[in-house]
């Protein structure tokens, strides 16, 4: 079953945060992200934390990264 983070990819939009920017943190290619976003890998909690801590401090980690 593939994870899919709706509320992590609208954030990611309204915000316009250009996803080479979170690959480049998170030191992985665009092409990797884009499979984390799509579910087909899944995000280490260390990269969700970055994501979060770099991208979303004001956001809470669950919403982010829930798959619902």
């Amino acid at each position: 079953m593939n994870v899919i983070y709706p509320n992590l990819i609208s954030e990611i939009a309204k915000r316009g945060i250009k996803k080479s920017r979170i690959a480049k943190q998170l030191d992985i290619s665009e092409r990797s992200l884009y499979s984390r976003l799509n579910g087909n890998v899944s995000f280490t909690w260390d990269e969700a934390q970055q994501i979060n801590k770099c991208f979303f401090p004001d956001l809470d980690i669950n919403y982010l990264f829930s798959n619902n």
